[in-house]
């Protein structure tokens, strides 16, 4: 496929668009910080055949919130979910054609924020866990990865792969948050140690410290970058279609 335009791009798709700004709860309250969040929210696990989140285990993906919020009500026409996985599919099927897409709504997003004198950033993995550098083109024999080709941009994330960590010494335009995964619990010291935030979901009311560090409440906002690195990013587990039993992921607190 060959990305020619925005409203070609929909038209072949029948997709209205890939990623938003400030689109859901969390999302939005990015407005009281004068800042427009550019997110994506891709299918996780294998759910469209591609493994989108390495690292993940079985616990994780059990409350993963992909099913939380708009998708919890979703469940008789699946439409959220349809369309991720559409999405996810043609990024790992036709890679240009979808990164020259987010590329266009990403200068529109940024467009957007000099108008309104706003901060601009970008989360590509709201529900997967994929590295910012397979968000390429090629151009003339050259790929360039999303990284390189908004450099004033900062991009964050939160993932559970150890290497992802060796992007920070080449890319001062992003930011990681290591995440907590059920089993991790040593190499989320090393992390803290290390000067890298680590994000931990809790069943309950944040506590003031966790294993000695402090806690932030990570639900006042999404954008990671604005926090100290030394910190454990408390997470709300958020209510998704599956009950929550006993999960290692989710410490009650």
């Amino acid at each position: 496929m060959e990305f020619i335009s925005l409203a070609q791009a929909k038209r072949d798709t029948g997709l209205s668009y890939i990623g938003q700004i400030n689109n859901g709860a969390k999302h939005k309250k990015a407005y009281k910080y004068k800042e427009l969040v550019y997110t994506i929210y891709f299918a996780p696990a294998r759910s469209c055949g591609y493994e989108a989140c390495p690292g993940r285990t079985k616990e994780c993906t059990a409350a993963c919130l992909n099913m939380s919020g708009h998708n919890r009500m979703d469940a008789k026409h699946e439409m959220i979910n349809k369309s991720r996985i559409k999405k996810t599919k043609l990024f790992f099927e036709e890679r240009e054609f979808i990164v020259r897409w987010i590329i266009e709504e990403i200068t529109n997003g940024i467009m957007k924020a000099n108008r309104l004198g706003y901060e601009f950033s970008v989360r590509l993995n709201n529900t997967s866990d994929i590295s910012p550098e397979d968000f390429y083109i090629i151009e003339y024999g050259t790929k360039k990865n999303i990284l390189q080709l908004f450099p004033e941009v900062m991009f964050y994330d939160y993932t559970k792969q150890i290497n992802r960590i060796e992007l920070l010494k080449k890319y001062s335009n992003y930011d990681l948050t290591y995440s907590f995964n059920g089993y991790n619990i040593d190499i989320c010291m090393g992390m803290l140690r290390r000067n890298i935030r680590v994000a931990i979901v809790f069943n309950g009311v944040l506590p003031e410290t966790f294993l000695d560090y402090p806690v932030i409440d990570g639900d006042l906002y999404d954008m990671r970058y604005r926090d100290k690195t030394n910190v454990i990013c408390g997470l709300h587990y958020k209510k998704t279609r599956t009950k929550l039993t006993t999960n290692k992921f989710v410490i009650n607190s």
